[in-house]
């Protein structure tokens, strides 16, 4: 089948509640969505030492992509990118308002698996809890996303260092945290670095 046929049939195929769980992840981290022809597509990169955590959202999103993982040489780097979607161009057209806020039909969506993806792409420990990096959200934005953390139990605050603004995860909050992202991350190796070990949290 040639690459223009298969890429049609993708477009017609409904987007399920996990692949949007994931996309909406990946939105918040690391990943952008782009015009490819009349639709937006996803476009997901990490760092050539993250190859098993490409490997693992292409396994989650391989129905909207034609091709599997590629190194970029140049870069040293893995990427992978669905085909345009219309559903994408939709999520694309309202997951910020003009005031810069986002919808609250994606805030709506924010699950374990989305906010897990959001760490692992953004987050960090620290000592013993951990942030994640906010520097592309405006302040209504991070009051928004911080909000919903507060419905999983997650109480933070908004921070700034020398990388710029983070949402810290309280202390005290960091066990209900590591809970909801833990069986996530245990699944990726390569991400388990970004969680302080259980010496650290027991201190």
């Amino acid at each position: 089948m040639s690459r223009n046929r298969l890429s049609e049939q993708i477009k017609d195929l409904a987007i399920n509640e996990i692949e949007e769980k994931v996309i909406i992840g990946c939105l918040l981290g690391d990943a952008t969505l782009s015009k490819s022809g009349k639709f937006h597509r996803l476009r997901i990169e990490q760092k050539a030492s993250h190859l098993e955590y490409v490997e693992w959202k292409f396994s989650l999103l391989k129905r909207l992509c034609i091709t599997p993982p590629q190194f970029n040489r140049k870069h040293n780097l893995y990427r992978f990118g669905t085909v345009g979607h219309p559903k994408l161009s939709k999520l694309y057209s309202i997951f910020y308002g003009e005031d810069k806020t986002i919808h609250p039909s994606v805030l709506s969506k924010i699950s374990n698996l989305s906010i897990a993806i959001w760490f692992m792409d953004d987050g960090y420990k620290i000592h013993n809890t951990v942030g994640i990096s906010a520097n592309n959200f405006s302040s209504k934005a991070l009051d928004q996303l911080r909000q919903v953390l507060t419905i999983f139990g997650i109480s933070t605050s908004l921070q700034t260092d020398k990388q710029g603004k983070r949402i810290y995860i309280l202390t005290e909050s960091y066990r209900s945290f590591e809970k909801l992202v833990k069986p996530y991350v245990d699944q990726i190796k390569c991400m388990t670095y970004k969680l302080p070990n259980p010496v650290e949290t027991t201190r």
